[in-house]
């Protein structure tokens, strides 16, 4: 076609070649993170949050108390997450696993735009998002389960995005940013205590700015650190969410020992390798800033994001939670921050490529042991217990039955309305897990510890427990084997004199 043949055409029909390039840029890049998006929900707190969705749909009500165990028959509960509970029960109940795990993919997706974002705005080169985008995902990999933390990861990105602009172009007027960053607050209150992070951002940008002198700055990110606080606010148990996050951190020594998600960071498991790898590129690029000379960059004009990347780093090595938002931080200050530097871009582009190609095999190595597990992964759950509780009858279902906390939610939402729980996942357990783990010490203070509880029957996982734990904690005089399956043991006290029937 000869050149200039359609001359006028161009307002009408623009050139789609770089846009169709773009786009199988995007497409491919998602490809090669496809297994990240699809691996199996596995959370075993979801079910707990069903039976609080489904109570308050049938009392229009919030939850104020237990009512799902035992042990903590009316005692005050603050469900701070009641949103993205009744959002996962819903959508649960319309489309089933394969909803909410299109739900995983797309929270995902949506926590990376806006480090997508800065980075295109940075005009960071596309070998650099690669590498930033692949590394983003196979990190994701640690925290990829549905949970209402994955609000809590876009919203802090988008806060994140938010104060970057601001910071570098001023342009948010203050009357209708304070109304958005209340309600922005308010919104991710009743999703997930996550919020807390998106305040403490706020207020760090805050302090950034005062240092620097610049006052008008400082003060407007001020106005919107009280805004988002009083959007906190709005929620139906005020100040709860905030003594729950007091609660925890008040707990932190004996959660570490106990929750494996509240650890300190290890490098060990596969799945932490891609964050660890992280820390350590973000601690070899910090050595410019100690030594000065040795690569000469605009640090002035990163200095807020490798702070805070650095502070999130120090935090995440004590606690492995911090992990996600770590990332976020190093991803958005990492591009530009690599760019910035006197690097040959041969060097850069080499060290991308080596990331990415290494993100990938990692990412794909994944696929495999989980393919056939797809929506939902069952195996670690008593299903097949369950099912014999059920058929047995409420004769078994009211025995005072202890079960592990992370059986409790899947229990109490099967075996409903007849059937309570010893615990479940809920943070008013934690002195139940306590005792739990001083009692499997030994054989005589596991059974002191049941007959103090006063415990008629209980679920053992069975994965976890040999033969020779079972016959020595749970000896034949005291107890019956009533059940037996792959993933649990199931014995009733002789003296309930259930054990007896034909």
């Amino acid at each position: 076609m000869p050149k200039g043949f359609f001359p006028n055409a161009s307002p009408i029909l623009p050139n789609l070649r770089p846009q169709i390039k773009g786009l199988l840029f995007y497409f491919l890049l998602f490809a090669a993170a496809l297994p990240v998006f699809i691996i199996p929900i596995r959370n075993p707190d979801l079910f707990w949050g069903f039976s609080a969705a489904r109570w308050m749909i049938v009392h229009h009500a919030f939850p104020r108390a237990d009512f799902l165990s035992w042990t903590k028959p009316h005692v005050p509960w603050i469900d701070f997450e009641w949103l993205s509970q009744t959002l996962f029960f819903i959508l649960y109940k319309t489309g089933g696993w394969a909803t909410l795990l299109f739900l995983k993919a797309l929270l995902l997706l949506l926590a990376w735009i806006p480090i997508g974002r800065i980075l295109s705005q940075r005009q960071v080169e596309k070998s650099l998002v690669t590498g930033a985008f692949l590394l983003w995902a196979s990190s994701s990999i640690s925290h990829s389960d549905l949970r209402p933390e994955l609000f809590s990861l876009i919203f802090f990105a988008w806060i994140f995005l938010i104060l970057e602009r601001n910071r570098k172009k001023p342009s948010l007027q203050v009357p209708w940013s304070l109304l958005g960053f209340f309600g922005l607050f308010a919104l991710w209150a009743n999703l997930h205590a996550g919020f807390i992070f998106g305040e403490a951002l706020i207020f760090f940008y805050a302090a950034f700015h005062l240092l620097c002198k610049e006052i008008s700055q400082f003060k407007k990110t001020v106005l919107w650190g009280i805004s988002a606080l009083l959007g906190t606010l709005a929620n139906p148990y005020g100040l709860g969410p905030y003594q729950v996050a007091l609660t925890h951190l008040k707990e932190q020594k004996f959660l570490s020992q106990s929750i494996a998600e509240w650890r300190p960071f290890d490098f060990s498991p596969p799945s932490h390798w891609p964050t660890g790898l992280a820390l350590v590129l973000l601690f070899l690029a910090a050595i410019p800033i100690i030594f000065h000379k040795p690569i000469q960059i605009k640090s002035k004009i990163f200095f807020p994001e490798i702070l805070l990347a650095l502070l999130l780093s120090l935090l995440t090595l004590e606690h492995r939670r911090i992990a996600p938002y770590f990332i976020i931080a190093f991803l958005i200050t990492g591009g530009p921050w690599i760019q910035a530097m006197r690097f040959k871009k041969k060097y850069a582009r080499n060290g991308s490529f080596i990331i990415s190609l290494c993100s990938i095999f990692f990412i794909w190595s994944f696929w495999t042991q989980s393919l056939q597990k797809i929506p939902f992964d069952k195996t670690l759950l008593p299903s097949t217990a369950a099912a014999f509780i059920s058929n047995e009858g409420p004769a078994l279902s009211r025995l005072r039955f202890y079960n592990p906390w992370e059986w409790g939610g899947y229990l109490a939402w099967k075996l409903r309305p007849q059937f309570k729980v010893y615990c479940d996942g809920r943070y008013i357990f934690h002195d139940l897990l306590f005792q739990q783990e001083r009692a499997v010490k030994s054989p005589g203070r596991w059974q002191n510890f049941l007959d103090s509880q006063k415990i008629d029957a209980a679920l053992i996982p069975y994965l976890n427990q040999p033969n020779s734990w079972v016959l020595r904690f749970m000896p034949r005089e005291k107890w019956t084997l009533l059940h037996q399956d792959k993933t649990a043991f199931l014995f009733v006290r002789r003296s309930t004199g259930y054990a007896s029937r034909p």
